[in-house]
């Protein structure tokens, strides 16, 4: 029997169960950026509106970490810029997700050795679940390329832009494949794969906004870049990004071939027979089982928060001349050292980021339930408000700490620059923490669903925390209100260190995560479990 033996079985199998998931994360990519690339013309109507927009987004050091510069002034060139970071991340995040459920998480709840008592060759797995993302990428760029040069684009410029996109998805569901050869839960594969798609953007974030452009060729975010759709139409790119896609894929095999079946490389280690007694609670459990993840995101923006503090003195010439940030602290407050709107902006923009970590603990409830392990727990003397009492505590508790490990990151590396540690410190640790509510709303909307409607938490919460990051593309390009964004949570915090600090729309934010919170815990109580 080959090795490949029931993979196209397999392939049929993850398109039927995973046809929603496909049609969503997938296709919100290509809606994403055929929209914006609509809005466009209508944001920019003129040559000159859209040149002023290209220097002044390319003198803001705010806008080239969060997605890089702009190399082109034409409606494809800012279209391809302004869609890049976030179509690059989704595709990433879809993509390894995708992969880790069809080969780890199908190990590990036994599916997988069922499947392989029948005539299905060991690789069978891997293969089909990389043959559907691969696919899935594919058909997104004849979609985006298609919706583009639909309104008008250039075809090399709409094929560069859309493949940009998809080697991205590329490069993450290969590293998803390698990492679910290490380990034996499919929640630390999705944690280990997660944090390296975050690191890898920070690192070309870095590289855009300080002096070290060599850092960016560290990063496959920094490649993609380097195609630089509707201002060069660069495909050369392209042939690193499938080396290392093609040296990922041999590597998961080679180590696929070394392992047996619902093992990894990395096996966990055995536990002794009794609990220590720290670990003889719901909290402790939830400690035990989350601490990976949650080490892993602190560590990681402890460290994006030093290199940020690390760049922001020597990008103050920049930020002095930024139009966008002169008018951002003037919103603000006024008055305000132009780096406070440097660090304002950056600590708004991580704190949605962050909150994906909070969605992500939370939602490990949903994975307790389904593995069948929560039914064990809740045999004993555990009520369920303790069992998912004890994740949402870590989910909370957690979320802060990332903040604050953010902000101290920030504040020690910059203190440092200036000489003032303790002052800075105190600020931006602060103006971290501000933003905490914000991130628990989104935590809290995880719960409900979760308690109301499980089957749909996962697709609500990223969701919800999508429409939230819709909001300022609305207002950008859509011209709307700038009072639309008053519906996200993160609008609702005080912009420290720029604005003042009111304590009032924290009180706010906390009722309203409390709210959905207890909704969610009663309708756990009432429903049944698996």
């Amino acid at each position: 029997m080959s090795t490949l033996t029931g993979t196209g079985g397999l392939i049929r199998l993850i398109l039927r169960r995973d046809r929603t998931r496909l049609l969503v994360w997938f296709g919100l990519v290509s809606i994403l950026a055929i929209g914006i690339a609509a809005s466009v013309a209508g944001a920019y109507p003129t040559d000159e509106a859209r040149r002023a927009f290209f220097e002044t987004t390319n003198g803001d050091p705010t806008q080239i970490m969060a997605i890089g510069p702009i190399y082109d002034s034409s409606p494809g060139g800012i279209a391809a810029w302004r869609v890049r970071g976030q179509a690059a991340l989704l595709i990433g995040l879809a993509s390894l997700f995708l992969v880790i459920r069809n080969t780890r998480a199908e190990e590990e709840s036994g599916r997988a050795e069922l499947l392989g008592s029948t005539v299905v060759g060991r690789h069978a797995a891997l293969t089909a679940a990389l043959t559907v993302t691969f696919a899935a990428n594919l058909v997104t760029v004849l979609v985006v390329t298609s919706g583009l040069v639909g309104q008008g684009l250039p075809l090399g410029g709409s094929l560069v832009m859309a493949s940009s996109f998809a080697a991205a998805g590329w490069v993450f569901a290969a590293l998803a494949g390698l990492v679910a050869q290490l380990t034996e839960s499919s929640r630390a594969a999705s944690g280990i794969a997660v944090a390296a798609l975050g690191v890898l953007y920070a690192v070309r974030a870095i590289a855009d906004i300080g002096e070290s452009a060599w850092l960016s060729w560290l990063s496959p975010f920094g490649w993609t870049q380097r195609m630089r759709p509707f201002a060069g139409d660069h495909f050369w790119p392209l042939l690193p990004i499938l080396g290392l896609v093609l040296l990922l894929v041999a590597g998961a095999y080679a180590l696929s071939a070394r392992r047996d079946l619902g093992g990894g490389l990395l096996p966990s280690r055995l536990g002794p027979a009794t609990a220590a007694p720290g670990l003889r609670s719901p909290l402790a459990l939830a400690w035990r089982l989350q601490r990976g993840t949650l080490i892993a995101w602190i560590l990681a923006f402890t460290a994006f928060g030093a290199g940020l503090g690390g760049v922001a003195r020597s990008a103050a010439e920049q930020l002095n001349e930024s139009e966008a940030l002169g008018d951002l602290t003037e919103r603000m407050g006024g008055g305000a050292r132009p780096v406070d709107g440097f660090f304002a902006l950056v600590i708004y923009l991580m704190s949605q980021v962050i909150a994906v970590y909070a969605i992500q603990a939370t939602l490990r409830l949903r994975g307790e339930e389904n593995s069948a392990r929560a039914d064990t727990v809740l045999t004993g003397p555990v009520g369920r408000l303790r069992w998912a009492g004890g994740h949402l505590t870590i989910a909370a508790v957690g979320s802060g700490v990332v903040l604050a490990g953010f902000g101290l990151g920030m504040g020690l590396v910059y203190g440092l620059s200036t000489g003032d540690v303790g002052g800075e410190l105190a600020r931006l640790l602060g103006a971290s923490m501000t933003r905490l509510p914000s991130v628990l709303v989104l935590a809290a909307i995880a719960a409900m669903v979760y308690g109301l409607l499980p089957r749909l938490t996962a697709i609500i919460a990223y969701t919800a925390l999508g429409l939230c990051l819709c909001l300022e593309l609305a207002v950008e390009l859509l011209h709307a209100g700038p009072s639309i964004l008053k519906i996200s949570p993160f609008a609702q915090t005080p912009g420290l260190p720029v604005a003042e600090f009111t304590v009032t729309p924290l009180i706010l934010l906390v009722a309203v995560a409390a709210g959905l919170t207890a909704a969610g815990l009663a309708g756990l109580r009432r429903r049944d479990l698996g």
